[in-house]
């Protein structure tokens, strides 16, 4: 039987924009929607959990103040969380890799942030759903120049991970660290004052190596800081030459890693910082098994309703609806929440809830994963086409 493909119904679309008054968790709050109209007080800052020395910022005002400041920076949108989203290597895109200079590093697993520090040196943490947290001041992770003087105006761009177990080796001359979260920095929008969005990514990363890294590193090693009360560590990835890949899939690669692997992303080595879907960007990884972010809505028209709604990012901030999924009790709880579902035997089935993002995935990411999984890149072909990258400046 012909494999059939989960097309959109793109006569019928929902503009996300409701007031209902119940929400994900608990239900006495409101749902979150597209738009950032409220905190939800219940939001945890890691896997469901707080971690001591980051708090909640619960000043709406200052909430938005720093969400349009965040969005101007990275000049991009100020109601939307304003990072660069990779596209999912296919067959049908991995030709894109040799038409130009490509670097490659490695993207671990976790939830990811800004992290901003003002101009007086307080340290916010914008996540996916624009929920800001604080870090308290007797937890700030220390940031100096050589020259003394403490690290502002700046925002970088990565993930919050949880080390490996038992592993000591760091990821790219970060630090060891115990049972703390480590902030991994995969870019940056800023530093010190300087705009890095029109540098390239090597440039970008090679910048806050430069001013943030470097100087902590030396000063944590000659003692003239300590980290105890630090509330996470610190890290950063290299990259490599796209070519250089074979590098980064070897046993021995992956045992150093300090942190669980998620994928490799192709970054383009001439392009700046671009918000939004950046289909210059590849993410790619071995055999995965694609996960799709949608918004599960109930159909109030119904009575007695089977079925739950898929819906995914439309045209103009719109969400459309994709397709349908059983509705079981669990599924009744996360009416208006973001779900993440793997799509098998034709049909859409429910993996988890996401906490961690406000909108779900466009109609062309949707498409670009399902390519991927119906047309995966081997690590084989993956190698032989950067092979024909090398010469490229």
């Amino acid at each position: 039987m012909e494999r059939r493909r989960p097309w959109v119904n793109s006569s019928q679309t929902t503009n996300w924009r409701n007031n209902d008054s119940r929400n994900c968790r608990p239900q006495t709050l409101k749902k979150p929607g597209a738009n950032f109209t409220r905190i939800d007080l219940d939001t945890k800052f890691y896997d469901g959990q707080d971690v001591e020395g980051i708090h909640l910022l619960t000043d709406f005002d200052q909430v938005r103040q720093l969400q349009v400041r965040l969005g101007r920076f990275a000049h991009g949108p100020e109601d939307f969380f304003p990072a660069n989203w990779p596209v999912s290597l296919s067959t049908e895109n991995i030709h894109k890799l040799t038409f130009g200079s490509y670097v490659v590093a490695p993207k671990p697993i976790g939830p990811r942030f800004f992290l901003y520090i003002d101009s007086s040196g307080e340290v916010f943490l914008e996540n996916m759903t624009q929920h800001i947290f604080r870090v308290d001041e007797d937890h700030v992770v220390k940031m100096n120049s050589f020259d003394g003087r403490p690290v502002t105006d700046t925002v970088l761009d990565g993930d919050f991970c949880k080390a490996k177990r038992n592993r000591d080796d760091n990821c790219n001359g970060g630090e060891e660290g115990q049972e703390k979260l480590t902030f991994v920095i995969r870019d940056a929008i800023r530093c010190k004052g300087v705009d890095l969005t029109k540098m390239n990514i090597v440039e970008r990363v090679g910048f806050v190596k430069e001013e943030i890294m470097k100087p902590r590193l030396y000063a944590l090693e000659n003692s003239k800081e300590s980290k105890q009360n630090e509330a996470f560590n610190l890290d950063i990835v290299e990259y490599l030459e796209a070519y250089q890949t074979e590098s980064y899939l070897n046993e021995e690669f992956e045992e150093r890693f300090k942190y669980p692997m998620r994928s490799f992303i192709f970054s383009p080595r001439k392009k700046g910082y671009i918000c939004g879907t950046n289909y210059d960007i590849f993410q790619w990884t071995e055999n995965e098994d694609h996960l799709c972010s949608f918004r599960l809505k109930i159909p109030k028209e119904i009575k007695e309703p089977k079925e739950a709604h898929l819906l995914v990012g439309g045209p103009y901030r719109t969400e459309i609806k994709w397709e349908t999924i059983p509705l079981t009790d669990d599924l009744r709880k996360l009416d208006g929440c973001i779900v993440d579902c793997r799509y098998v035997d034709h049909h859409w089935v429910f993996v988890k809830e996401r906490l961690d993002r406000r909108h779900p995935n466009g109609k062309s990411a949707l498409l670009g994963k399902i390519h991927a999984q119906e047309h995966p890149v081997s690590r084989h072909l993956l190698l032989t086409t950067l092979d024909q990258c090398r010469g490229f400046d």
